[in-house]
């Protein structure tokens, strides 16, 4: 059905995918320069504020996108600028600032809020569980399955939420109306939604297999420690040459630049083995501290990675 509105049909003013995801990435790497530039100048002080450093990014990244794609900024991002389109409404007008504002929240809030630090029982058994499965997963699902699948309007969740087009920009061109997007795709994001909310129940079920038994209560005393904002443990294996190991690995951020510190990575891998009931299976403790920043524009890391076999931390 979609096939039928190429490019050669009346309504080709609609920006194409790659047109789009080309100024989007002009845009997200111009945003990245920024954030750069700010982290290695305020590496402390972002390393120190972990998640809420993501709060700056977002609300650079919310007044960027959200002035420049109003009425203020011509309907237009540098990267739309430079490749020729700009957002308007149905009505082939500009959006008001609050407009576009809430056009960049509904895109942007997914993305931030993806990776943010929540403590795993939370995560899957409250319904602030189900709501950031449904906000996260589901909302990047359903904007990405648009962008790509959405080809008679282009127009992906965040478009949808405040009726939004993304157009070739040429004021020669004969205005024509602009197409109205086939309803199945609503089906389908509803659809989407629905497999993100059962994420929680999933990954309880997951965490209650033997593979996992242990981690959680692993977690809550590593998560505890001094310096430590979030931590997270997972138990795995690697295969070289027909020789087999398993290992126990835990990766702690920290709030002050202590990487190089082999005592705390001592202890942390004493705590983690003492608390582990398999720890005998293991032929190996692995623990890596993390000191750096995530502003979700752009990100900075010092790591330093230990290994201890289990009956070094008797």
């Amino acid at each position: 059905m979609d096939a039928l509105h190429g490019e050669g049909w009346p309504d080709r003013k609609i920006a194409g995918f790659w047109r789009r995801l080309g100024a989007l990435v002009i845009d997200l790497i111009l945003l990245g320069i920024v954030g750069l530039i700010m982290g290695a100048l305020l590496f402390d002080t972002f390393a120190r504020m972990g998640a809420y450093a993501k709060l700056i990014g977002f609300v650079i990244a919310l007044a960027y996108f959200g002035i420049c794609n109003s009425r203020i900024g011509g309907g237009q991002t540098l990267g739309k600028r430079w490749l020729g389109v700009r957002v308007v409404d149905a009505h082939d007008q500009l959006l008001s600032l609050p407009r576009s504002l809430l056009r960049y929240v509904v895109l942007g809030i997914p993305f931030f809020a993806n990776g943010l630090p929540v403590d795993p029982k939370l995560a899957m058994s409250t319904p602030l569980g189900y709501l950031l499965a449904l906000v996260v997963f589901g909302g990047m699902f359903a904007i990405v399955y648009l962008y790509i699948f959405n080809r008679r309007t282009r127009q992906s969740l965040h478009d949808l939420a405040v009726g939004s087009y993304v157009e070739r920009f040429d004021r020669a061109a004969q205005a024509v109306p602009f197409p109205i997007m086939w309803r199945g795709h609503i089906v389908v994001v509803a659809l989407l939604g629905v497999i993100a909310l059962s994420a929680p129940a999933v990954a309880s079920r997951f965490a209650q297999t033997q593979t996992f038994a242990g981690i959680l209560p692993l977690y809550q005393i590593l998560s505890t420690q001094p310096h430590v904002m979030t931590a997270q443990v997972v138990r795995g294996w690697t295969s070289m040459n027909g020789r087999t190991t398993h290992f126990l690995q835990s990766s702690l951020r920290l709030d002050a630049p202590l990487t190089e510190d082999d005592a705390m990575a001592k202890r942390i891998a004493q705590l983690m083995a003492k608390a582990d009931p398999d720890i005998a299976s293991e032929n190996a403790v692995v623990v890596t501290l993390v000191y750096g920043y995530d502003m979700g524009i752009a990100s900075g890391w010092k790591k330093h990675g230990y290994s201890f076999k289990p009956d070094e931390l008797q």
